[in-house]
């Protein structure tokens, strides 16, 4: 049996919730082509607190078992038609700040936002009116360190359009990290970039298809990494570094489990192991 506290919230809430997940080797309930494994868990949480209040989106069971997540493209009227009618959903070669192109994967992108409504939504999609997006470090400076990091310029009127999609988890992409390391004040813990943000990585060009409200992409249109980039949140370099999808250095990589073994019993035979150094993998690379 393993416990994990993970701190979740609505997309718009003032403060985050903190939940206690339960799960026992004998609650896996399916193993994904990428490695990911999927378990059933017990919630708890504080009484004083709903738990439906702090979700972010929805979940529905696919034809095949699977689950399928309810999320929104946001897009201008003209170019929501043309999805409509092409049956087609683009993906795109630009990264999560929307700065720079990747040479090697591209996206769908998705959000758990229904709606676009202001700056601050613009924000929690890696898009603002002003360009640029701040972020802190977290140290123990007497004064933290900041950045304003370079992000696409969008507008609120140009998404004003949402077309619902539900994306079978067994091709979402795992997302970004950041590490906000241990200070007088707070533990350390490891932050999901872009908590707001959904995609699909695929290779470039490939197009996801869409069948009723489900978005679908055939497994060798699929782009897997086995790594995810972790940002140093105690530095302005690494604070960027998963929004710009370039590092190589800071890194996470991906343990792949295949049907035959589960995350307990791999912990067990590895454990106080070092699984990271000397590892290859086939890195995100930048347009030039």
């Amino acid at each position: 049996m393993a416990t994990l506290y993970i701190d979740v919230a609505a997309p718009r809430a003032a403060a985050a919730t903190r939940v206690a997940v339960t799960f026992r080797s004998d609650d896996r309930v399916r193993v994904y082509d990428d490695g990911a494994q999927l378990y059933r868990c017990t919630y708890r949480s504080p009484l004083a607190i709903r738990l439906s209040d702090q979700v972010a989106g929805n979940c529905v069971t696919l034809a095949d078992g699977d689950f399928g997540f309810t999320v929104y493209h946001h897009t201008t009227a003209a170019n929501a038609a043309l999805i409509h009618s092409s049956g087609e959903l683009w993906s795109s070669t630009w990264n999560l700040a929307g700065t720079a192109e990747l040479a090697n994967v591209s996206h769908l992108y998705f959000t758990t936002l229904s709606t676009i409504e202001d700056e601050a939504d613009l924000r929690r999609v890696a898009m603002s009116s002003f360009a640029n997006i701040g972020f802190q470090t977290t140290s123990d400076r007497y004064r933290e360190a900041a950045v304003a990091l370079p992000v696409y310029k969008g507008s609120v009127d140009a998404r004003g359009s949402a077309i619902r999609f539900v994306v079978p988890l067994r091709i979402i992409a795992p997302p970004h990290l950041l590490f906000h390391p241990l200070t007088r004040a707070e533990q350390a813990y490891y932050e999901v970039v872009g908590q707001e943000i959904v995609r699909v990585a695929v290779k470039p060009g490939v197009a996801g298809t869409i069948t009723g409200d489900e978005v679908g992409v055939p497994p060798p249109g699929l782009k897997r990494f086995s790594y995810v980039v972790e940002g140093d949140a105690s530095g302005l370099d690494g604070l960027v570094e998963p929004m710009r999808e370039a590092s190589a250095f800071g890194v996470a990589h991906i343990e792949p489990l295949n049907a035959g073994l589960d995350l307990f019993e791999f912990w067990q035979a590895n454990k106080n192991r070092d699984l990271h150094s000397g590892r290859t993998f086939e890195a995100r690379l930048l347009r030039h």
